[in-house]
């Protein structure tokens, strides 16, 4: 009797951990906590970048800060690629805070096109320039990440929102590429 209870223990063992671990599906506001994150270091570096400007933060916290927008940035690619996909309605939701963040993005690179100066005078346009070449490929991940997240019918309007970041990003390292 104990050997087949200790065999009938060890099977639903088994068979405990045999079966695949249910994936969490992941709702809308997943998606929308991974671009208010990246909003949020976007206002970070934005006022990094004007107390720089005023004279009382190094250029070394520019960087700093603009180094962890791109680690923020690749990690919610990373996120959204293990992320179920949207329905239609949920897709469509997702317009607004792509909308405000490509504003928010905006706002950035003209503060950084601005502070171009600066940064030529402090020995930092090369800095400046390689920041916003990785920001630009970190939002291109994203953009990469989210735009198979929509359906089919909606994936060109998403990938468009999406490249809207890039193009704003692409401003900047225009100005620093002169």
């Amino acid at each position: 009797m104990k050997l087949a209870t200790g065999f009938l223990t060890l099977t639903l063992a088994y068979n405990a951990f045999a079966e695949p671990i249910p994936k969490a599906k992941r709702a809308l506001s997943d998606y929308t906590a991974v671009f208010s994150a990246i909003q949020s270091q976007v206002a970070t570096v934005s006022s990094t970048v004007a107390s720089y400007v005023g004279g009382s933060t190094a250029g070394s916290s520019v960087q700093d800060a603009s180094a962890e927008l791109v680690t923020i940035i690749n990690n919610g690619a990373t996120s959204v690629a293990g992320f179920d996909s949207l329905s239609s309605l949920d897709a469509l939701q997702l317009v607004s805070p792509i909308q405000d963040l490509t504003s928010d993005i905006s706002g950035l690179v003209d503060a950084v096109i601005a502070a171009e100066p600066n940064f030529v005078a402090d020995g930092l346009a090369g800095d400046v320039l390689t920041s916003l070449q990785d920001q630009k490929t970190a939002a291109e991940g994203l953009r990469d990440a989210i735009t198979p997240k929509v359906p089919a019918s909606l994936q060109d309007i998403a990938s468009e929102l999406a490249e809207g970041i890039v193009t704003e990003i692409e401003r900047g390292i225009a100005a620093y590429s002169d």
